[in-house]
C-alpha cells in the first residue's frame, strides 16, 4: 500500500492504461488508505489512545501514516494538472474523503495528533513518574526527620550521610542502566520517525483544508471546520501508567511546540526535522485563527486559549533566545541552515500573532508581563547590525566574505525586519511614546523599546538601522550585478541577488513607515535619515536595478523549454503555470520571497524524471527564476511606496527645485521599472500562450508604480518654472510615448477573461492610473503647444491616437450593475466576468475602482478630442480624421451612450430627493456620481461636437450614431427640467411669483434674516442642461461651417450634413418651454427675492435710490448665454431661412426674448461702465478740488457737480448691485472680494468704521470678483441677443436682389418711392446678391438713395450715400432696391435716460440701450489699463458686442430717420440721441474713444452713414462751445453743488469726451 501511495503521481501521469484503468487504480489507493485511518482508529478506545507498545505496532502506524502522507502529495499534482478530467474529479473526492475523515473523526485525530506528540508526552510521563516517586522519598524523610533527634555531626541528617554513599552509587549506576535501555528500546521502536510522519500529515492536512476552502463563499468558517487548528488546541491524550493521573491537562499544541529547540536540532535526524515541522504547525495554527477571526466568539478567548497551548509564549521565546544566542557565535553559524530555518519561522510565528494575537506575541519577544526581559530583542537587533556590518564588506571588492555566512545572515535579517516591519505596520504610528504605547497596542513597548522612545532602548535605533542596511545592501546589490556574466546565468548569483532584494524590501517597508511617522511627530529630523537614499547616485542605482526585472521571459523559457520539457509536459493539456500555482501554491507570511511549495513541487519533479532528464535540476532553475521575479516585484512595491513617503516629505521641507528634480527622477524611476515589467511579462506571456492559460498577473509592483507614476507628475506638473522649455518638451514627449508602451502592454495582460473577480479591483486601479498619468502629461504638454516642432507633433498625435484606443477599451470593459447584484455573477476565482462591473455608490477618490477607471476614461477622451482652437493646419486635420476612424472603428460612441443612459436613469431617480433636500448621504452620494458621469459624457460629446467645424467626419459619425437624438429623448433632462422651468415659459407671459427656490440651485430660498448669508448650492443637473443647450449650438455652428466648406467641394457631404439641422430644430420644439422660461425667470427671482440682505444696498436709500426690474443668479445668466447662443445660431445663415419655415411660431418668440434681453443686459453692463467711470472721476477729482478748471479739463463728467456725480455714481452701482443674486456661499464670499485697489480700501474702512462715506461703500458693489464673472456672461449674453435681432431684422430681408433684365422690365417709377435705398451698378456687371446694411458693398455696385423716378425717360435720380453726387441713372442699371414693406424697427426711438432706473423701467427697448451698450464698450477701451486683467471680460468679447450695437444703432437710426416725418426730426428727442451718437463717435472724425474697440473701417463706415445726424450734433455742439468761452468767471462753489450754469441743458454733456480744446 505504501509504494503504490509513494509512487502515485508517477504512476497517474505515466500510465500507459485508459482512463478507466486510472481511475481504477486511484480508487484502489483510496480504498486502502481508508482501510488504513481505520486500523489507526482502532488505537483510540474508551477516550484513551493507547500508544504502540512494540516495534511491529509502531511499523504498522508508520506505514499507514506514511500511506495518507504520501497519498495526499501524490493527489496535488493529479487534481490540478492531470489533462482528464474523470481522473481528476476522482482524486479531488479521494482527497476530500481523506480530509473530511480527519475533520469529523475526533478519534482519529486525537490519534494523529498523539502520535505526532508521542516522544514529548512519553518523556512526560517518564518525569511525571520520577517525580512523583521522588515525592514518596521525600514524604518518608521529612517523617523519619520528625521521629529521629538531633545527634551527632549532621544531626538528623546523618544517617543518609556517609553509610548510604555506597547504596546511592549502586542505585545511580543501575539508574543509567535502566536509563540506556529505555533510550534503546525508544530507538528500536522508531517512535521519533513516527512521530515525524505525524506531523508531516498534520501540516498536509492544514494544507489541504485551504485548498479545499480556497474557493468556497464561507472561507473562514468552512477553514476552520477542516483544519487540525481545532484539535491541536483540544486536550491532548498521554500515555496512561499506573503511576500517573490520567486527568492531565495539556493542549496537542502544548506538546508539539515543545519540539522546536536547539538540542533538537543539534541532534539532528527526526529531531532536528520535527522541530522544524512543528514550527510550521505553530504557524500554520495561528494563520488560521487569524483567517477566521471571529471563531472563537470573542478574540480575547481565542488568546487565552493559544496562550495557553503555546505555554504563554515562553516556550518560543526561550528557544528564540537559545537560537539567537547561539547564532551569535561564528563558529555555531556556519551549516547550521536548520537552527536559522527554525528561528525565521518562528520570527513569521510572531510576525502573525502581532496582527491576530498581539498580547502572545509581546509574550514570545519580551517574556511574561511580570518580568519583561529584553535580552532577545537586543540579540535581535545585534543580529541586524552584524548583518549590516557583513554585507557592507561584500559589497567592498578588496574585502574576501563567505559566501554561505553572507546568505546565512542575510536570510537570518530577512526574519529579523519581516517581525519588525510587522510591529511597525501595527503599532509604529500610534505608538510614538512609551507611556502610551501600551494602552494602545500590545506590543507597543516593544515598538516603543525599538523606536527609542524607552530609556533602555538601544543606542542605535533600529530605523536608523534599517536605513544603513538599504544602502549597503543596495551597493551589494548593484556589486553583484557589474560582476555577473551577461552571456551566461549563474543560479547561484541569482540566489543571492534574490535574498538580497528581499532584505532590501523589509528595510523600505520599516524606514517607510518610519518616515511617516517622524514627519508626524517631527522627531529624529523627519526624513533626514534617508535623505541620501533620494540624491543622484543612488537614484541612478535605483533605476538601473528597477529596469533589470526582466526575468520574466527567461522564467517562462525555463518552465516550458526546461521544466516541463525534462518531464515531457511541454503539450499536454492543463500542464501550465497557472494550474502548477494551484497545485502548490507559495506558503504566505513568508520573510522571503518564493515562487511555490518548493517541497512538493520537487517530490514531483522526481517522479516525472524520464530516462536521460534531469528535471530536478530543470525545476530549481525555474524555480529560482520565478522566485528572482517574485522578490524583486516585492522590492518595487516597496520602493515605490517608500519613495511616495519621501516625496510627500520633501514637498513639505525641501525648495521647489529640488522637489521638482526629485519629482521628475521618479517618474523617469516608476516608468523605467513599468516598461521592464511589462516588456518582460508580454514575452513570458507569449511563450506560455501555447500552454492556454499562462500565469495570472501580478498586480501587486504595477498598481504601486502606477500610482507613484501619477503622484510624481502630478506634482511635478505644477511647476512651470522650466529653464529650458524645449529640452522639457522632448522630457514629456519622451515619458508619453514610454507610458503608452507600458500602459498598451498591461492593458494586454489585464485584459477580460485574464484577470480573476478576485483581482478585478487591482487591474481596474493599476487601467485608471496609468490613464490618469496620460492625462496629466497631456495637459501639460498641451501648454508647450506652441514649443513643439512638427516631428514631435506628429509623434504626439500618434500617441495620443493610441491611448484613445486604450481609453476607449477601458469603456468597453465596464458595465453598470446595481449595487452588489454583481458579486454573485461569479463565485469561483477561475471564471472572470465577461466585464468589470461598477456602481454609483462609490465614496471619494478612492472608492470604487472600476466607477474611478469609467471616470478617468471619459476625461482622457475629452482631452484627446481633437478641438477647434482657431489653429487648422494638416497635423490637426489628420488628427481629427484619425481620431474619428479609431471611435468608429471601436464603437466608441455606442459606449458612450450605454454609460450615459445608465447614469441618467440613476439620475432621474434620485433627482427629487435631492433636489428637495430628503436625500440621504447614500442617495445623495449615488446622485453626485451618478451626475459626475453624465455632465463628462456629455461635456465631451460637446468637445466632439465643435471638433466637427474643422473635422467633417467627426461630426458625421455623431450624426450617424445618433447621439443628438440619443440626448433629445435623454430621460434624465426631460425627467428634471420640470423641476426648474416654470409653466410660464415666455418674456410676454406674466411671472409666477411663487418660486421655492433659486432656478439652477437645490437648496430652498431664505428668508429675510439678520445675519444669514446664501446658502443654495448649484444644481449639478442644470449645469448638464447647460451643455446639452450649447452642443445644439455647436452642432449648428460646424454644420454651416462644414456645409459652406464642402459646398462645391463634396456634394454627397453637403447632402449628408443637410438634415442634421433638422435635429436641433426638433431639440428646440421639444425643449420649447425650458428654453424660453429662463427668461421669464429674469423677472420671477425679483418676486422670489424680495428685499433680501444679500440683494440690495444701503436699507436707508432703500427708497430713494431704484433697484432693478430684473435680477439673476449666476446660474440664470448662464443659462441666458447658452439660450442665446443656441438662439444666435438658429438665426445665422441658411438656417434661419429653414428655422422660420420650420418653426415659425417659435422663430417670432426668438427675437421678441432677445430684444428684451439686449435691454436687460445692456442697462446691466452700462449700469457697471457708468457706475466705475465715475467712481474713477471722482477719486481723481479729490487731488484737484483747489484747481476747478483744471479738474473740469480732465473729468468733464464732473461737469454737474460733484454731489450729482456722487449719487449717480451710487444710483448705477445700486442698480448693478440689485441686478445680482447671490445664492450660494461662494457667491457672497466673491462679492466681497474686491478688485480694484480704491474698492479695497472702500471695504476696510466699511469694515473698521460705520461712518464711512458712500462712495467708498459702494465702490465693492461694482469691482469685486463676482461682479466680474456675471459681467463677462452678461457681456456674451448681450452680443448673442445682438447677433439674433441683426441677423433676424426684419430689414435684412428688405433688400431685393435684381438681374438687368427684371430691371428693365419693371415699373420702378411704381414701386420705388423717393428715399428709397437702391443698389447701381453698370448694366455690364454681372449681378450680385446683395443685403441691405452691409458695411461694405461690392466693388461692383454703389449704395444711393432715390430723389425721384421718371417714367418716360425710364431713369431715375439718385444721391449717392458715399459721396454725395446726384446722378440720372437708367432702370436697368439697378441691381438691387428695398422693399419698403417690410422695413419698421424694433427699438424705441428714445435716448439714454439720464438715470440708470428710468431706462430699466422704459417698457419697450430703446435706442438708449443700444447707447448704454456701447459705452460699456467705450469704458474697456479708456479703462482696461487700470483694471485687473483677470477680472475683465476679454477684449475680443468687447470688440464683438461695440461692432454688432454699433452697427444695429446705426440701422435702427437710420429706419427711424426713414420712417418718420421731417417734422418729428427737429424734436429734442431726435437732438438727444444725435448728441448721444456725438458722444459716441467722438466730436473729431479722425479720432474715437470707441476706435479702440472696433475695426477702423466698420466704424468709418458706420459715420459715413451717419454723417447727417453727426453734422447736426456737432453744430449744436460748437454753438455750446461758443457759450462756455463766454463764461470766462468759473465759481468754485458750480462744481460743489451750487445753482447749475445756463447754457448747459444737455443731459449728456456731463458724460461726454471732451479734451481741454473743447473749452479753449
Amino acid at each position: 500500500m505504501n509504494c503504490l501511495a509513494v509512487n502515485l503521481t508517477r504512476n497517474t501521469f505515466h500510465s500507459q492504461s485508459n482512463t478507466q484503468g486510472i481511475v481504477s487504480s486511484l480508487m484502489t489507493v483510496g480504498n486502502g488508505i481508508k482501510v488504513g485511518l481505520e486500523v489507526l482508529l482502532t488505537l483510540f478506545s474508551g477516550g484513551e489512545v493507547s500508544f504502540p507498545s512494540s516495534d511491529l505496532q509502531v511499523g504498522i502506524c508508520h506505514s499507514i501514516v506514511s500511506s495518507v502522507v504520501a497519498t495526499l502529495i501524490g493527489l496535488k499534482p493529479i487534481i490540478y494538472l492531470h489533462e482528464d478530467d474523470s481522473v481528476r474529479d476522482i482524486a479531488v473526492a479521494i482527497r476530500d474523503e481523506i480530509i473530511n475523515a480527519l475533520a469529523t473523526s475526533a478519534a482519529l485525530g486525537q490519534v494523529v495528533a498523539s502520535l505526532a506528540s508521542a516522544p514529548i508526552s512519553l518523556a512526560l510521563m517518564k518525569n511525571a513518574t520520577t517525580l512523583q516517586e521522588l515525592s514518596v522519598v521525600m514524604d518518608s524523610a521529612v517523617y523519619q526527620r520528625e521521629n529521629v533527634r538531633d545527634s551527632g555531626k549532621y544531626g538528623s541528617w546523618s544517617r543518609f550521610v556517609t553509610p548510604k554513599r555506597a547504596k546511592q552509587k549502586r542505585a545511580t549506576k543501575s539508574a543509567e542502566t535502566s536509563s540506556n535501555a529505555d533510550d534503546s528500546a525508544d530507538a528500536s521502536s522508531n517512535i521519533n520517525d513516527l512521530a515525524v510522519i505525524s506531523l508531516s500529515l498534520l501540516l498536509l492536512w492544514g494544507e489541504n483544508a485551504e485548498d479545499i476552502t480556497r474557493k468556497l463563499e464561507s472561507y473562514e468558517e468552512s477553514l476552520l471546520a477542516l483544519s487540525p487548528c481545532n484539535l491541536l488546541l483540544c486536550k491532548a491524550c498521554l500515555p496512561v501508567s499506573k503511576s500517573t493521573d490520567s486527568s492531565c491537562n495539556i493542549a496537542n499544541l502544548n506538546l508539539i511546540s515543545r519540539y522546536p529547540s536547539v538540542d533538537n536540532i543539534v541532534a539532528g535526524g527526526a529531531k532536528s526535522k520535527s522541530a522544524l515541522l512543528s514550527a510550521k504547525i505553530v504557524k500554520m495554527c495561528l494563520e488560521h485563527a487569524s483567517t477566521s477571526s471571529g471563531v472563537y466568539g470573542d478574540t480575547r478567548i481565542g488568546l487565552s486559549v493559544f496562550r495557553a497551548a503555546l505555554g504563554g509564549g515562553m516556550m518560543i521565546f526561550n528557544t528564540l533566545f537559545d537560537t539567537f544566542d547561539r547564532l551569535t557565535n561564528d563558529s555555531y553559524l556556519d551549516g547550521n541552515d536548520d537552527s536559522v530555518l527554525m528561528a525565521v519561522t518562528l520570527l513569521e510565528t510572531v510576525a502573525i500573532s502581532v496582527t491576530s494575537h498581539p498580547e502572545l506575541a509581546r509574550s514570545m519577544l519580551v517574556g511574561t508581563e511580570v518580568s519583561q526581559n529584553w535580552k532577545l530583542i537586543d540579540l535581535i537587533v545585534a543580529s541586524v547590525n552584524d548583518t549590516v556590518e557583513l554585507v557592507g564588506k561584500s559589497a567592498d571588492e578588496d574585502e574576501s566574505v563567505n559566501e554561505e555566512k553572507i546568505s546565512l545572515c542575510s536570510f537570518l535579517t530577512c526574519g529579523c525586519l519581516h517581525m519588525i516591519s510587522a510591529l511597525w505596520k501595527s503599532c509604529r504610528l500610534v505608538c510614538t511614546q512609551n507611556a502610551r504605547s501600551e494602552s494602545k497596542h500590545a506590543c507597543g513597548v516593544v515598538t516603543s523599546h525599538l523606536a527609542g522612545a524607552n530609556d533602555d532602548s538601544p543606542t542605535t535605533l533600529i530605523a536608523n538601522t534599517a536605513a544603513e542596511l538599504t544602502r549597503c545592501t543596495l551597493l551589494a546589490i548593484m556589486s553583484l550585478q557589474e560582476s555577473e556574466n551577461d552571456d551566461a546565468i549563474s543560479y547561484k548569483a541569482i540566489n543571492k541577488k534574490c535574498i538580497l532584494v528581499d532584505m532590501l524590501t523589509k528595510a523600505l517597508d520599516i524606514i517607510a513607515i518610519e518616515a511617516v511617522t517622524r514627519i508626524q511627530t517631527k522627531t529624529h529630523g523627519g526624513i533626514s535619515f534617508v535623505e541620501d537614499l533620494f540624491e543622484p547616485g543612488p537614484m541612478e542605482c535605483w533605476s538601473i536595478l528597477l529596469a533589470s526585472n526582466n526575468a520574466a521571459g527567461l522564467a517562462a523559457s525555463s518552465w516550458l523549454f526546461g521544466f516541463s520539457a525534462s518531464v515531457e509536459k511541454s503539450n499536454a493539456l492543463n500542464w501550465n503555470v497557472g494550474s502548477f500555482l494551484e497545485a502548490y501554491p507559495a506558503e504566505k507570511n513568508l520573510a522571503t520571497s518564493t515562487w511555490c511549495l518548493y517541497g512538493q513541487s520537487t517530490r514531483l519533479a522526481d517522479a516525472l524524471t524520464c530516462a536521460d532528464s534531469d528535471s530536478s535540476r530543470k525545476f530549481l532553475e525555474c524555480s529560482t527564476l520565478y522566485s528572482s521575479i517574485q522578490a524583486e516585484d516585492c522590492f518595487a512595491a516597496s520602493w515605490a511606496h517608500f519613495f511616495e513617503v519621501v516625496a510627500a516629505g520633501c514637498i513639505k521641507s525641501k525648495g521647489s527645485k529640488e522637489v521638482q528634480s526629485l519629482m521628475n527622477s521618479l517618474a523617469e524611476c516608476s516608468l523605467a521599472s513599468l516598461s521592464s515589467i511589462s516588456e518582460s511579462k508580454t514575452i513570458s506571456e507569449s511563450i506560455l500562450s501555447s500552454q492556454g492559460l499562462s500565469e495570472s498577473p501580478d498586480t501587486m509592483p504595477i498598481g504601486d508604480l502606477c500610482s507613484l507614476l501619477l503622484y510624481s507628475l502630478s506634482v511635478s506638473s505644477a511647476f512651470d518654472d522650466f529653464e529650458n522649455v524645449e529640452e522639457r518638451c522632448d522630457v514629456l514627449l519622451g515619458m508619453f510615448g514610454r507610458l503608452y508602451e507600458s500602459a498598451n502592454r498591461l492593458f494586454a495582460m489585464t485584459q477580460l477573461g485574464s484577470a480573476s473577480s478576485s483581482n478585478q479591483v487591482a487591474v481596474c486601479s493599476i487601467r485608471q492610473r496609468l490613464l490618469s498619468s496620460a492625462l496629466v502629461i497631456v495637459s501639460e504638454f498641451e501648454k508647450l503647444s506652441d514649443k513643439r516642432t512638427r516631428e514631435s507633433s506628429i509623434k504626439y498625435n500618434e500617441i495620443r491616437i493610441g491611448l484613445t484606443n486604450l481609453a476607449v477599451n477601458a469603456l468597453q470593459s465596464l458595465q453598470y450593475v446595481q449595487g452588489g447584484s454583481a458579486d454573485t455573477e461569479a463565485s469561483d476565482d477561475t471564471f472572470a466576468p465577461s466585464k468589470f462591473s461598477y456602481d454609483f455608490a462609490s465614496k471619494g477618490e478612492n472608492g470604487d475602482s472600476a466607477f474611478q477607471l469609467l471616470r478617468t476614461s471619459i476625461s482622457l477622451l475629452s482631452h484627446l478630442s481633437p478641438t477647434s482652437n482657431g489653429h487648422s493646419n494638416y497635423q490637426s486635420h489628420s488628427y481629427g480624421v484619425d481620431f474619428s476612424s479609431c471611435f468608429k472603428q471601436r464603437n466608441a460612441l455606442q459606449q458612450l451612450q450605454y454609460h450615459l443612459s445608465s447614469a441618467s436613469s440613476v439620475t432621474s431617480l434620485t433627482y427629487q430627493a435631492v433636489h428637495g433636500g430628503t436625500a440621504s448621504q447614500s442617495v445623495t452620494t449615488i446622485h453626485s456620481n451618478a451626475v459626475d458621469i453624465v455632465n463628462f459624457i456629455m461635456t465631451l460629446v460637446q468637445t466632439l461636437t465643435d471638433s466637427g467645424s474643422s473635422t467633417v467626419s467627426t461630426l458625421l459619425l455623431l450624426a450617424e450614431s445618433g447621439c443628438f437624438r440619443a440626448l433629445i429623448g435623454n430621460q434624465l433632462l426631460k425627467a428634471t427640467s420640470i423641476a426648474w422651468a416654470p409653466k410660464s415659459g415666455s418674456v410676454g407671459e406674466s411671472a409666477s411669483p411663487i418660486v421655492t427656490r433659486h432656478r439652477g440651485y437645490n437648496a430652498p430660498i431664505q428668508t429675510n434674516l439678520s445675519g444669514v448669508r446664501p446658502a443654495s448650492q448649484k444644481d449639478s443637473v442644470h449645469e448638464i442642461w447647460l451643455v446639452a443647450v450649447n452642443t445644439f449650438a455647436s452642432l449648428l455652428r460646424s454644420v454651416r461651417q462644414q456645409s459652406s466648406t464642402h459646398e462645391k467641394v463634396d456634394e454627397q457631404i453637403v447632402s449628408q450634413l443637410a438634415p442634421i439641422s433638422k435635429i436641433v430644430f426638433d431639440f428646440v420644439c421639444s425643449y420649447e418651454r425650458e428654453l424660453f422660461s429662463c427668461f421669464a425667470a429674469l423677472f420671477n427671482e425679483v418676486h422670489a427675492q424680495g428685499n433680501l440682505s444679500n440683494k440690495g444696498g444701503k436699507s436707508s436709500f432703500s427708497s430713494s435710490i431704484q433697484s432693478s426690474s430684473f435680477a439673476f443668479t449666476s446660474n440664470l445668466l448662464k443659462e441666458c448665454e447658452a439660450v442665446s447662443f443656441l438662439f444666435a445660431e438658429l438665426c445665422t445663415g441658411n438656417t434661419k431661412t429653414q428655422f422660420a419655415r420650420s418653426c415659425g411660431s417659435i422663430y417670432k418668440k426668438i427675437l421678441t426674448a432677445s430684444v428684451e434681453l439686449t435691454k436687460m443686459t445692456s442697462s446691466f453692463l452700462g449700469s457697471i461702465g457708468n457706475a466705475r467711470e465715475l467712481f474713477m472721476a471722482l477719486s481723481d477729482a479729490k487731488t484737484m478740488l483747489d484747481q476747478p478748471s483744471a479738474m473740469l479739463d480732465a473729468h468733464p463728467l464732473l461737469a454737474e457737480g460733484i454731489p450729482n456725480a456722487r449719487h449717480e455714481a451710487i444710483r448705477n452701482a445700486h442698480f448693478a448691485h440689485s441686478c445680482c443674486i447671490l445664492a450660494t456661499r461662494e457667491d457672497f464670499r466673491d462679492a466681497h472680494t474686491a478688485t480694484t485697489k480704491d474698492a479695497r480700501v472702500g471695504e476696510s474702512e466699511s469694515t473698521q468704521n460705520s461712518s464711512a462715506s458712500l462712495e467708498q461703500s459702494f465702490q465693492i458693489h461694482v469691482n469685486n470678483k463676482f461682479i466680474a464673472e456675471v459681467e463677462e456672461v452678461a457681456g456674451y449674453c448681450l452680443f448673442n441677443s445682438l447677433s439674433v435681432v441683426a441677423n433676424a431684422h426684419p430689414a435684412s430681408e428688405s433688400f431685393l436682389s435684381l438681374s438687368p433684365e427684371e430691371a428693365s422690365q419693371l415699373d420702378v417709377a411704381s414701386m420705388i418711392n423717393p428715399g428709397a435705398v437702391v443698389a447701381i451698378c453698370p448694366q455690364n456687371t454681372t449681378a450680385q446678391s446683395l443685403k441691405m446694411y452691409r458695411i461694405q458693398a461690392p466693388q461692383s455696385a454703389s449704395y444711393a438713395r432715390t430723389i425721384r423716378c421718371d417714367r418716360s425717360t425710364r431713369s431715375i435720380t439718385v444721391k449717392y450715400i458715399k459721396s454725395g453726387e446726384i446722378e440720372h441713372v437708367p432702370w436697368s442699371w439697378l441691381v438691387g432696391m428695398e422693399d419698403t414693406s417690410k422695413k419698421h424697427s424694433l427699438f424705441s426711438y428714445l435716448p439714454a435716460a439720464k438715470s440708470i432706473a428710468d431706462a430699466d423701467v422704459r417698457g419697450q427697448p430703446s435706442l438708449g440701450h443700444l447707447v448704454l451698450a456701447l459705452k460699456w464698450c467705450r469704458h474697456y477701451s479708456s479703462s482696461s489699463s487700470s483694471l485687473n486683467d483677470k477680472n475683465t471680460p476679454p477684449m475680443y468679447l468687447v470688440n464683438s458686442v461695440a461692432e454688432r450695437a454699433s452697427i444695429l444703432l446705426c440701422t435702427e437710426v437710420l429706419l427711424h430717420d426713414e420712417l418718420r416725418d421731417s417734422h418729428s426730426r427737429r424734436d429734442e428727442t431726435t437732438r438727444k440721441i444725435n448728441m448721444q451718437l456725438l458722444d459716441l463717435s467722438g466730436s473729431d472724425f479722425d479720432s474715437s474713444s470707441l476706435s479702440a474697440v472696433m475695426n477702423e473701417d466698420i466704424l468709418e463706415s458706420i459715420k459715413m452713414q451717419l454723417k447727417d445726424q453727426l453734422h447736426e450734433a456737432s453744430l449744436e455742439r460748437e454753438e455750446e462751445r461758443k457759450m462756455w468761452e463766454e463764461q470766462t468767471n468759473w465759481d468754485n462753489a458750480s462744481f460743489l453743488g451750487g445753482k447749475k450754469r445756463e447754457g448747459r441743458r444737455s443731459p449728456f454733456r456731463s458724460l461726454s469726451r471732451k479734451t481741454s480744446s473743447d473749452f479753449s
